[in-house]
């Protein structure tokens, strides 16, 4: 499916001038290069002119006339000042105006400030090319491009009269069995799934262990086709070798080499005194020196010896008898020792032999596999491919952090842990950003998320509230299998695991709670098996028994508590000590913490765990916490 073409025309006399930086334009490039939107964009052109009504028409004109953009994007010049045209220009060279989105713009700007009602933005069709006025500021533009984003692409298809992609999109709208965008298809309305009164009051799925939730992603995951790509040495740490493994391409070492700083020499002349001929350094070629009777050759470690040289003799055990005029080079030295045939010599290949195996196949590359495959000859390797990771958080409530905090708003911090745990553990992801819980909205998002990745990552809208639709959408439009849909465990019971098929090709769709820990907490028990599993990795976590440091009261469920290890000379076992309260939404007492205790389910036998109790704990970060411990 080809990107859509957009072009920037930012309307400034100062930045026009240089007196002032334009944020607007860039801004909007941003936000269309960013995958999080929900269209597939690429800036064809952007310009920047003064607030001059033929100069604006002179772009707009040129920019549809010669088919450079399928969507012109004005920015500035929408108020009520004198130099402010771009809508008088718009006007004139558009052939349709298209009020709704005007409309839907200034309805937008009104429920953020009364002010937005002051603007004079249109838009309009020339030919084959959609025109949008977009206000000045940076802020603003933003604002309006995100309310029309999700009818940009249908509004596109119908100018370029793009039937198949037209239609559709009117099936879903018209509730008709048909396809979802370009991929999904579907048999139900999809806005029944916002009627709260036919919600279920329990969840239909069974709580399953988190033992039977690992073996179902690792089955699932199992069934995938091996893929690889061929990386530069130096990119290669942290991947995968391909199922070929690893030949030598050299002996090692190539040749005859000094183990020591000293002196090669034969063996048959026992101790006693030698003319130094010459001195051989490490990285010079053989010497082309013949050793004889009464002879040596004075070598550095690593160096090629002669080929008559049957050992070497450390400079430790030797003493100089005489040396040159200059006193700069040695003469004749003496052997204090009586030298062993092969002493200190490292044969040709006696490390490595041409040919021979040396990494097997799916071995993790790490420091000591790259030092190998460099000392083999190796400037680039075949590795599995990364599975193409996207991450995306569901929640009206949810805003971009750095924002002017809203009213019963609160910041999605989720995404940016996930892709920096993610990160840490060597894979890459694409940030989707934020999707409200709208139904459609939902649906656009996750068609394009499911469109480039293999695995989609959801924090939210997987419980039980009435704005909870990740289940019935993957469900009923995506025909996705869920084979899993709840968890015995604390936190994270409402967690969800999902296959669907795209294109002949099987997607994995893990669906986190929106709490922030228990989304990292989820992440470490699924997500990082999920894909270790698809990247061929067959790591296992490193649980250790740890001590408790202070009592900790059971839950129905088996959960998995933030704990500090901390190790000490006086003790066999570390100490574990609780992070503080574990609330789920408390993403705080995540800081430092590096295991989760793996704490049983209460029974009437066992209710309390007592300081100086020992259980398992699932490492979760390899740092060791110095800073001091604060007891909550």
């Amino acid at each position: 499916m080809a990107p859509i073409r957009f072009a920037i025309l930012t309307v400034s006399d100062t930045c026009a001038s240089g007196e002032k930086i334009d944020e607007s334009g860039p801004g909007l490039r941003e936000f269309i290069n960013n995958a999080e939107n929900t269209f597939q964009g690429e800036i064809s052109s952007t310009a920047i002119v003064q607030d001059v009504e033929v100069s604006i028409m002179k772009y707009l004109i040129q920019w549809s006339d010669q088919n450079i953009a399928d969507v012109i994007l004005t920015t500035g010049g929408t108020g009520f000042s004198e130099r402010d045209v771009t809508p008088e220009a718009t006007k004139r060279v558009i052939h349709k105006e298209t009020p709704g989105l005007s409309l839907n713009m200034l309805m937008s700007s009104l429920k953020i400030t009364p002010m937005a009602i002051l603007s004079r933005a249109i838009s309009g069709i020339r030919y084959k090319t959609l025109i949008i006025n977009l206000p000045g500021s940076h802020k603003a533009a933003i604002e309006c491009l995100t309310a029309i984003a999700p009818v940009i692409p249908h509004a596109v298809d119908l100018i370029l009269d793009n039937k198949a992609k037209v239609k559709d999109t009117h099936n879903i709208l018209q509730h008709n069995i048909g396809t979802c965008l370009h991929h999904v298809s579907y048999t139900e309305n999809p806005m029944s799934f916002e009627n709260v009164t036919t919600r279920l009051r329990e969840s239909s799925f069974p709580m399953i262990s988190v033992a039977e939730a690992l073996r179902i992603i690792r089955f699932e995951s199992s069934t995938k086709d091996i893929k690889v790509e061929i990386v530069n040495l130096k990119e290669a740490y942290g991947r995968i070798l391909s199922e070929e493994g690893i030949c030598s391409n050299c002996d090692l070492p190539p040749f005859r080499a000094s183990m020591k700083d000293g002196y090669a020499v034969l063996t048959s002349d026992g101790k006693g005194k030698r003319t130094v001929l010459c001195g051989v350094k490490a990285g010079t070629a053989p010497t082309l020196v013949s050793l004889k009777s009464g002879t040596c050759v004075r070598v550095n470690t690593g160096a090629p010896i002669p080929d008559e040289a049957t050992a070497v003799v450390q400079v430790e055990d030797t003493k100089l008898v005489s040396k040159s005029s200059d006193g700069i080079e040695e003469e004749e030295i003496e052997i204090m020792i009586e030298p062993k045939k092969g002493q200190d010599i490292r044969p040709i290949g006696c490390d490595i032999k041409k040919g021979s195996s040396v990494l097997n196949p799916f071995t993790r590359i790490g420091p000591v596999e790259v030092g190998l495959l460099a000392a083999c000859g190796y400037k680039h390797v075949a590795v599995t491919l990364l599975p193409r990771i996207g991450i995306l958080s569901t929640g009206d409530e949810l805003q971009q952090p750095g924002e002017p905090l809203k009213p019963g708003q609160v910041y999605d911090s989720n995404r940016i842990s996930l892709i920096s745990l993610l990160k840490e553990n060597g894979f890459d992801s694409l940030d989707f950003g934020i999707v409200t819980d709208n139904t459609m909205d939902m649906i656009n998002k996750i068609n394009i998320a499911l469109g480039k990745v293999d695995v989609l990552v959801t924090t939210g809208s997987v419980s039980m509230g009435d704005r909870d639709l990740l289940k019935p959408i993957l469900e009923t439009i995506f025909k996705a299998t869920i084979h899993f849909g709840r968890v015995n465990m604390k936190p994270g019971k409402p967690t969800t695991f999902a296959t669907c098929t795209i294109l002949g090709k099987k997607k994995f769709i893990l669906c986190l709670p929106g709490n922030p820990v228990s989304a990292l907490v989820t992440a470490h028990l699924f997500l990082l098996p999920l894909v270790n599993e698809l990247h061929f990795n067959d790591s296992e976590p490193i649980i250790m028994q740890a001590k408790l440091m202070s009592s900790y009261n059971l839950d129905p469920r088996p959960e998995y508590a933030r704990a500090i290890l901390r190790w000490n000379d006086k003790e066999t076992l570390p100490m574990a000590y609780s992070t503080g309260n574990q609330i789920s939404s408390k993403l705080l007492n995540c800081n430092d913490a590096n295991a989760l205790l793996m704490l049983p389910e209460r029974t009437a036998d066992k209710q309390v765990l007592n300081e100086g109790d020992v259980v398992p704990a699932r490492l979760i970060s390899l740092k060791s916490p110095l800073k001091r411990i604060w007891i909550n």
